[in-house]
This record gives C-alpha cells, sequence and structure tokens, in this order.
C-alpha cells in the first residue's frame, strides 16, 4: 500500500516536471499577431486606432518564470489615414530616425502558477517590465492573458498596458483641429507555439 502510494506520488511530480519542461520550449507566431493602440481625440472625444502592426521576439519559460523581448516597428501602424499616419510617424513618433523605429516591451519573471499546465483554464496575470519607445526606456505594468494550455499547442496570448507620451518625451499630437489625450492603451495579441522537448 505504502509502496502504492509512492509510485503516485512520483508520477504526479514526474507528469508536473514535464509539463513545465514542454512549455520552455516556444516559438513566438509572429504572422498572426498583432498589436494596436487606441487614443481618444478631443473636444469631439474622436477614437483614433492603429492597427495592422505585428509583433516579433523572443519568449523563454524556465522554472515556471516567463521572459520576453518584444519588438514594433512603429512604421507598421495604420490609422485609417494616410495624412494622418505620416503626420504620426513623421512629427511625433520620428520613426525617420533608426533609434526611434522599434518599440521594444521586456517582460521580466512573470510567475506561470505550475497549476495552468494542467488545469486547462484561463490565466489573468498583471507583468511589469520595461518598455523603450522614442528611444526612452520606462518601467510599466500590464495585465496578460493566457489561453488555457493543451499539451504542445499554441496558447493565445493578450496583453493590456497604458503608456504616457509625456514620459517617452513624444508631444501631444493633434491633427485637423483635435488633439490625442495623452493617455494611449495598447493591445498585443501574440499566439506562443508550445512544442514538447
Amino acid at each position: 500500500m505504502k509502496y502504492s502510494k509512492s509510485i503516485i506520488i512520483f508520477l504526479s511530480i514526474l507528469q508536473s516536471t514535464v509539463l513545465s519542461a514542454q512549455a520552455e520550449k516556444i516559438a513566438v507566431d509572429s504572422k498572426n499577431s498583432a498589436v494596436e493602440f487606441l487614443a481618444i481625440g478631443s473636444p469631439s472625444a474622436i477614437k483614433i486606432k492603429g492597427e495592422k502592426a505585428k509583433v516579433d521576439g523572443v519568449v523563454q519559460i524556465e522554472n515556471n518564470k516567463l521572459q520576453a523581448i518584444l519588438k514594433v516597428d512603429l512604421n507598421t501602424f495604420e490609422t485609417g489615414m494616410e495624412m494622418r499616419d505620416e503626420h504620426m510617424k513623421e512629427n511625433y513618433l520620428q520613426t525617420d530616425k533608426p533609434e526611434n523605429k522599434i518599440a521594444q516591451l521586456e517582460i521580466k519573471n512573470l510567475n506561470i502558477p505550475t497549476e495552468y499546465w494542467k488545469n486547462s483554464k484561463e490565466l489573468n496575470l498583471e507583468f511589469t517590465g520595461d518598455l523603450t519607445l522614442h528611444n526612452i526606456k520606462k518601467p510599466i505594468i500590464g495585465k496578460i492573458l493566457l489561453s488555457p494550455y493543451k499539451d504542445n499547442s499554441t496558447i493565445n496570448t493578450t496583453s493590456e498596458l497604458k503608456i504616457k507620451l509625456s514620459e517617452h518625451k513624444i508631444e501631444i499630437p493633434t491633427f485637423a483641429g483635435i488633439t490625442v489625450a495623452e493617455d494611449v492603451n495598447i493591445s498585443v495579441k501574440l499566439p506562443l507555439i508550445i512544442t514538447a522537448k
């Protein structure tokens, strides 16, 4: 009886270790990723949405700690109005300068509970890291949702964060009589392809 219990405990520990190990090998699915921003204009409260941008980078999980370096080419954003896009990139983001072209989000030591790999449930977490935008690096806090994990499957992640333009020395944009609010909401959708070792 004691022998059987020991075997069961050993197998449970082994299964947990295997699940964690499987999660360590990750490929970023840049093709199916999406980055969007939402800025509110005043006085009309018009919503300006930037989309079409993709994410590239590296994600690793070791000992259930997630680390990520994600990059976005700011020139790929589109707001639905070509003249406004040019105005945004040339006058405010200044993407003609190589150091301003890429925005980078670094997520540090995000703890993934061991239970996540075996309970097939969504996981909501808060992450901390650094955002480099307009060649200025600042600490940032955001939220991330992970879809349920299944063996050798894709985990769909959705991250939400808010930035303040002045912290990155970006002038508050104005266009056609509309001034954009200083706070801008960012959404990042990134599938992670999980493969076993």
